[in-house]
This record gives C-alpha cells, structure tokens and sequence, in this order.
C-alpha cells in the first residue's frame, strides 16, 4: 500500500530517491536527446519546491522508497491577477503506473490548488512520456485540451 505526503523539506534520506526518479524521468523524455541531467539543481528545486508556501511538493511512498513525484506551484498570468495552478513536475516510476499513485497526487494537487484559492488547474505534457495515454486520461477527469508543446533542438 502506498502512502502520499505533501512535502515541506527534502532530507537527505529523500535526495536519493529524487535523485534517481529525476535520472528516470529525464533518461524516458525527450529531453534526454538536448540537454544533460543535473542532479544538483534537481535537489535545489525540489528543496524550493517543498519548502515555499505557494509551492506544491507531493510524494508516492512505498515504504521508505518515494515512487512517484508531483510538483506545482500557484501563480497569475500575464493578463489577471486570479491565481492558477500549474505543475512543473509529474512522474512515476513506471512500475508503479498501473497503481493509481499519480491520480492521488494530481488529486492532492487540485485540492492543494483550490484551498488557495485557484481558479484553474493548468497541467502540461512536455516530456513525451506516453503523450496519448496522458491525454486520455486528463480528458476522462475532466480537462480540456487547450494547445500543444513542440521542441527543436538548436545547438
């Protein structure tokens, strides 16, 4: 059985597990093709991201072993002052996928999001990482789809 926590800190008992599902996610994106994996800015954006108050940090834990991330934050856009809610971050170790644990932490979220006051929930999909099964799965909970995300490489 899992367990979900929202974080307010990072130990460093957490960094190694943070540490290697940012590894994961970064080597199954297609990030992996343009640019390197750091996994000392990770641990400081994690940190940020536990620690700041309009800032979202949600855990999967499988006893002492954290299998799945979710990373958010409340801010405005550039025409209004209502608050949103965006993710920066959402993976789960591919063998936990089939478990439910990322729909809990995209539920910890929106209740994180509208006990703050947010009007809309904005989630994106830039890693390439099962794009059709993600839109499924958005689009059966209720979100619209409203764009898309392309890369180029430059360099």
């Amino acid at each position: 059985m899992l367990d979900y926590v929202i974080a307010n800190r990072v130990d460093e008992a957490r960094e190694a597990d943070f540490v290697e599902m940012g590894r994961l996610a970064h080597a199954e994106s297609v990030f992996s093709r343009f640019v390197g994996y750091d996994p000392v800015k990770l641990i400081e954006v994690a940190k940020r991201y536990a620690e700041l108050e309009d800032h979202f940090l949600g855990v999967a834990m499988d006893g002492d072993k954290a299998v799945g991330v979710f990373a958010g934050h409340i801010a405005d856009y550039y025409f209004t002052s209502d608050s949103l809610a965006r993710d920066v971050l959402w993976y789960v170790r591919e063998e936990y996928r089939n478990t439910g644990a990322g729909l809990v932490l995209l539920e910890m979220f929106e209740r994180w999001s509208k006990a703050r006051g947010a009007r809309i929930v904005y989630l994106s999909q830039d890693s390439g990482i099962n794009i059709d099964k993600f839109t499924r799965m958005m689009e059966k909970r209720g979100y619209t789809l409203v764009g898309a995300n392309y890369s180029l490489g430059v360099s």
